[in-house]
């Protein structure tokens, strides 16, 4: 059976794999207005020519010539050829495709899809119809809202009747079967099984669009205080709440400066858009999943979370930081007065003070601080205590000692806790948790093979590199805590490395201990000579870090791409497994080496792009 790609899913695998995203992974891109500029990865030159459109999901390169849409860039970078970067990118977005399905069989399944979506559209204009011509009382209730005409249409809002089956026999009247009206989520069972009754009633009604502009579900919510207040459509083949934005539809056109602002209700989406700030979007009745964090990463590099000011508020902005730290977007907060949400703010406030407050939106670490001063707010002895213990566990979350230290010094002077007692209490006089005293003899091995993936003259000057590294240490043992942010024991190469820096992480605050390092590691004597011997020259420890973090990053993932090609060696000669299980091993290989070429793509650029300045 030949393997079939309808037009529809090409267009799918397209739209859910951003042309802006997929290249990002690959090359470090730059802003610059609408569109985003790199060095061409298809050919040497040090002025970036290389331009990405989000607009038109269209790359070209102004030097060489190469251009073309996602699958083209995927196709040239990974050597494939259609099918098979079809395939990789439908995996990376999580499409099911049935490769090997007869072709009326894929057609099937999609003119299932455009059934749901026909039936959702049918169902939102119907809602739509009884807001503005059947129910004064649902239309007086947006508009005391505030909500006016043009974004009531905009948002497609709409009413659902007091009535069991208004809108099911409106379906059927148009076509469709109880069953294919069921799996779209709009109606429901009886109890007895032998009929079927509306799932909305007496609601008005907020259709939710895919970044396409499809309605895949709805929300509906009372006009009164009868529970529950909210009621969202269930899972369907369409409808995924977890990985679903209110708003972004139409956020994803208007993102300015590449922020969201993320809210937690639909009034509050709508409200803010009324008032022209038109990149909000809102969960969906749920806390923020990994999959909303994804989700906005195609999108934006900064979210400003402005949930509610309410404790239930507080607690779901601490999650959704938590989750998206994960993603590497820039995390600002806006704190709302008690007991108020964006909508409220934004009517009383009006949209000049909120673009002030957006603008002054903190980062979390400043918001995490907020809160604590706020649990701890008494001048007691105790509350400073509480206060100066809580504010040290946040900044052990700053891996960046420059930015650290910064905090440190706006909080002693905030607070009036001392900058050493804060250092005290994050850093203590405890070692890593993985060390153990007594263990500084040669037998104390770690796995450590990843250096081997590399040439032996670049083994040699990675090991001069960590040479320096040690002697930096043992010469300036104030700074071992914060190199210790951003490397662990485990990179280093040789296991005598290990040996002396474990030593020293260990005696960082005993100086004479450090002096007479060689009286107690006998065993290893030359090599810790080699060290203090070793020429330093003026060393930016800063840049070190940064190019040995580089450098053992590279390291391991050279090493991690040779085991998966001994593992597709292997696959393709095992007799015992089938060509179906062949090829699915084979695709889940390909992805992880497409991942691994991409981190070493955005490797090499960056340090060509080092290089070059």
């Amino acid at each position: 059976m030949e393997s079939y790609f309808p037009e529809e899913i090409i267009e799918e695998i397209k739209e859910k794999n951003d042309v802006v995203d997929v290249i990002g992974q690959y090359l470090q891109l730059k802003s610059i207005g609408t569109s985003h500029k790199a060095l061409c990865p298809f050919h040497n030159e040090k002025t970036p020519s290389f331009n990405v459109s989000r607009e038109k999901q269209f790359f070209k390169c102004f030097g060489c010539g190469e251009g073309g849409d996602v699958i083209g860039f995927v196709m040239k970078m990974e050597n494939l050829d259609f099918i098979e970067a079809v395939k990789l990118l439908a995996h990376r977005a999580n499409i099911d495709i049935e490769f090997n399905a007869p072709k009326e069989e894929m057609k099937q399944k999609y003119n299932q899809q455009k059934k749901y979506h026909m039936i959702n559209r049918l169902a939102g204009r119907y809602f739509y119809n009884n807001l503005t011509q059947r129910s004064n009382t649902a239309l007086n209730y947006f508009k005391q809202r505030g909500l006016n005409i043009k974004i009531i249409k905009s948002f497609g809002l709409g009413y659902s009747l007091n009535n069991w089956n208004d809108l099911l026999n409106y379906l059927k009247k148009e076509g469709y079967s109880e069953k294919d009206i069921e799996e779209s989520g709009l109606i429901v069972k009886s109890k007895n099984k032998d009929s079927y009754y509306d799932r909305f009633r007496n609601r008005i009604m907020f259709p939710i669009f895919d970044i396409r502009g499809n309605v895949i579900g709805f929300g509906g919510r009372v006009m009164d205080d009868s529970l529950p207040k909210y009621l969202n459509s269930p899972e369907t083949k369409l409808f995924n709440k977890s990985e679903t934005l209110y708003g972004l539809n139409i956020a994803r056109k208007n993102i300015v400066d590449e922020q969201v602002i993320l809210v937690e209700g639909y009034m509050d989406v709508i409200a803010l858009h009324q008032e022209e700030f038109k990149n909000a979007v809102a969960t969906l009745g749920t806390s923020l999943t990994k999959g909303h964090a994804i989700l906005l990463k195609k999108y934006c590099k900064e979210v400003v979370i402005c949930f509610d000011g309410d404790s239930a508020g507080v607690k779901a902005t601490l999650r959704s930081i938590e989750i998206l730290k994960d993603t590497g977007l820039n995390i600002k907060v806006l704190i709302l007065p008690n007991k108020m949400d964006p909508d409220d703010y934004i009517k009383k406030m009006g949209k000049i003070v909120f673009k002030e407050a957006i603008e002054k939106a903190e980062g979390y670490i400043d918001y995490k601080i907020h809160l604590a001063q706020q649990q701890f707010a008494s001048d007691s002895v105790e509350d400073k205590v509480k206060l100066g213990k809580s504010v040290a566990k946040i900044l052990k979350e700053v891996k960046s000692p420059i930015e650290q230290e910064a905090y440190i010094k706006k909080i002693e002077t905030k607070i009036g806790i001392s900058k050493d007692a804060i250092m005290a209490e994050i850093y203590g006089r405890k070692r890593p948790s993985n060390i153990d005293n007594n263990k500084y003899s040669s037998n104390y091995k770690r796995n450590n093979k990843y250096i081997e993936s590399v040439p032996i003259i670049e083994q040699k000057g990675h090991i001069i590199a960590e040479k320096q590294l040690i002697k930096y240490m043992l010469t300036n043992p104030q700074s071992i805590s914060s190199v210790f942010q951003r490397i662990t024991l485990d990179d280093f190469v040789l296991e005598e490395h290990r040996i002396i820096v474990e030593y020293t992480l260990n005696h960082a605050d005993d100086s004479e201990k450090l002096e007479k390092i060689i009286d107690y590691l006998p065993h290893i004597t030359k090599e810790i000579k080699d060290i203090l011997n070793i020429d330093m020259k003026e060393m930016n420890i800063n840049n070190a870090l940064e190019k040995y973090k580089v450098d053992i990053t590279k390291y391991q993932l050279l090493y991690k791409r040779n085991q998966l090609k001994q593992q597709q060696s292997q696959i393709i000669a095992n007799e015992n497994l089938n060509k179906e299980e062949v090829e699915k091993q084979l695709l889940k290989l390909g992805m992880e080496m497409m991942s691994i070429n991409i981190e070493l793509q955005k490797l090499q650029t960056e340090e060509r792009r080092e290089h070059n300045e």
